[in-house]
């Protein structure tokens, strides 16, 4: 069966910055695949479209430059934020911020995303908020090991669901 729309799709891959010899980064194993809903956003667009036609069994090998992949770095989203916006949450302290650490954070509208803080002074909290592989072209090498119809539910929800075990025979 080959990739394609509203198929459940299961694979492995390392992915490494610059090129094929460049700094391994991640490393997905068949003990446990990465597995998406083909075609519902679960990945980057561009990787994706790579993907479709493959079989299980189908090797593949490609890079991806920054702009296809988590955009340019921007200086622009490196800010100054005033250190009471974190301190005005009764749960925190400031022995929470610390310099290299990733801080969650959410926009008005509720929506989660992540900062990286570069600097703490008595006043001001200044953050990096680009994602950490902006700028960054990758390089992806993998294998497809599952390629099936997803049911009802995952094409619904865009999320492959959890299969249980066999049942064992008594």
């Amino acid at each position: 069966m080959n990739i394609g729309k509203d198929r459940v799709v299961g694979f492995v891959y390392e992915l490494r910055i610059t090129n094929a010899v460049g700094e391994s980064i991640q490393k997905v194993t068949k003990s446990r695949p990465l597995k998406i809903v083909y075609g519902h956003g679960g990945i980057l667009e561009p990787f994706e479209k790579r993907l479709l036609g493959l079989c299980a069994g189908d090797i593949f090998e490609f890079g991806l430059k920054s702009q296809d992949a988590y955009g340019p770095y921007n200086e622009k989203a490196i800010v100054e934020l005033n250190k009471s916006v974190f301190l005005d949450d009764a749960s925190l302290d400031e022995e929470t911020l610390e310099v290299g650490s990733y801080f969650p954070m959410e926009t008005e509208a509720g929506i989660p995303f992540n900062g990286k803080i570069l600097e703490i002074t008595p006043t001001k909290v200044k953050m990096d908020f680009n994602h950490p592989l902006a700028g960054q072209d990758l390089f992806f090498k993998g294998e497809i090991v599952e390629v099936r119809e997803a049911t009802t539910t995952e094409i619904e929800t865009g999320q492959v669901e959890r299969r249980q075990g066999k049942p064992k025979k008594s």
